[in-house]
């Protein structure tokens, strides 16, 4: 099956202040070397941070997602467990009529 949202919350968890201290070194970096000269590895270090960046935003909206996900998830163990029992309650009713229907 899939995997299980509350450890996907746990890894995003963990991996948010890396990939954002990650975004801030790497642009730090990219403006030490912007300043000490022009450089080609400028370029990539600004596609490195904006990635870095992205990845931050995108980790950010999979807490989200995953949060709406449980919530939804609870709501629907909710509707299945009173249908359960709905179920086993006409059940039984259905047992005793045609107990009783039998018994005459």
């Amino acid at each position: 099956m899939g995997a299980n949202p509350m450890a996907l919350k746990s890894l995003l968890s963990k991996l948010r202040p890396l990939v954002a201290g990650g975004a801030s070194a790497v642009g730090a970096l990219r403006k030490r070397l912007t300043d000490a000269r022009s450089d080609p590895s400028v370029d990539r270090l600004a596609a490195l941070e904006k990635s870095l960046e992205l990845q931050a935003e995108l980790n950010e909206t999979m807490d989200v997602q995953i949060t709406v996900l449980q919530v939804q998830l609870a709501k629907l163990r909710k509707t299945v467990q009173v249908l359960l029992i709905a179920l086993i309650a006409t059940a039984a009713v259905a047992a005793i009529a045609l107990a009783a229907a039998f018994m005459r």
